[in-house]
């Protein structure tokens, strides 16, 4: 398990290279299946940085706890969470403290997603909410994020009696949070490809992931058979042609079909930002994540 160093670091872009990789491991994340109604499946994950700003060393930043659950028997949609926090690294809290939730509301057979939610909430100062519609018929095709919701719609979605708007296959928006319902859901084998379109709230991007190769791979103290997942994000420019939105970010994921996320890896000029599963269980500081 990673140690953490007595190292001051700052964080590449003020934070958000880390808010970019969370996005970008919630792809995969996100979306565990769940049959029952308040079944939930947890997993827990260290986030680390290695780079000019830690002297070369791999520097513990952050912990990640993911949960998925039906909100209720009878709805039609299932729930993912995934909640981060700094607060066990005092280096990391005295220079940017991070503190993030991401939700995402989907039909269970992962065909498209209805809603998803962005929070970052560690400074008063600095603090965004964004509650983003995928399902609403008749209006731009991306839904652009409101900065204050109406006082029912999360508790809504949370209770499982959100209705929503479009018929079921009507529309194959993801947010990239529950990308991972199509991508997890899919036969992955090396060379497969599966491409797919996703908002952020204010554009519409084109998401290409190419299973790159199988292999072995050790993480929460085991040997797992894996797969390796190269994730482009791309977009249209002025004249037509597309381009990168992003540099690639390459996810593991475990051979079987259930496709565990296990590994994820992101390289920036100034470093590597690395999400790996640990063998963990919920404890005083994850708890304090919630922040409901």
């Amino acid at each position: 398990m990673m140690t953490t160093l007595p190292v001051h670091i700052a964080v590449p872009g003020g934070g958000r290279a880390v808010r970019y990789l969370l996005v970008a491991w919630a792809w995969l994340l996100l979306g565990l299946p769940t049959s029952a109604a308040s079944a939930a499946e947890e997993l827990h994950y260290r986030v680390s940085y290695r780079g000019i700003f830690s002297a070369g060393a791999e520097v513990s930043i952050a912990d990640v706890v993911l949960r998925t659950r039906t909100p209720a028997a009878q709805s039609p949609y299932a729930e993912s969470e995934l909640v981060a926090s700094s607060e066990a690294y005092a280096h990391v809290e005295s220079i940017y403290p991070i503190r993030y939730r991401f939700r995402s509301w989907y039909w269970r057979d992962r065909s498209a997603v209805l809603a998803s939610e962005y929070f970052e909430y560690g400074d008063p100062r600095d603090t965004e909410h964004k509650l983003i519609y995928l399902d609403r018929p008749g209006k731009p095709f991306v839904s652009r994020p409101v900065s204050r919701e109406a006082p029912l719609d999360i508790p809504v979605l949370r209770s499982g009696a959100y209705e929503p708007v479009a018929a079921k296959g009507e529309r194959r928006a993801f947010d990239r949070l529950g990308l991972l319902q199509r991508i997890r859901g899919s036969d992955l084998h090396p060379g497969a490809v599966v491409e797919s379109v996703v908002s952020n709230g204010s554009r519409m991007l084109r998401h290409r992931v190419k299973v790159e190769k199988a292999m072995p791979l050790r993480v929460a103290g085991r040997e797992w058979s894996a797969l390796k997942l190269r994730f482009d994000g791309l977009e249209t420019d002025a004249h037509g042609n597309q381009k990168h939105s992003h540099r690639p970010v390459y996810i593991w994921v475990s051979a079987d079909p259930s496709h565990i996320p296990l590994l994820a890896e992101s390289r920036h000029a100034l470093g590597r930002l690395r999400v790996e599963l640990v063998p963990s269980r919920p404890s005083a500081t994850e708890l304090a994540l919630r922040a409901e």
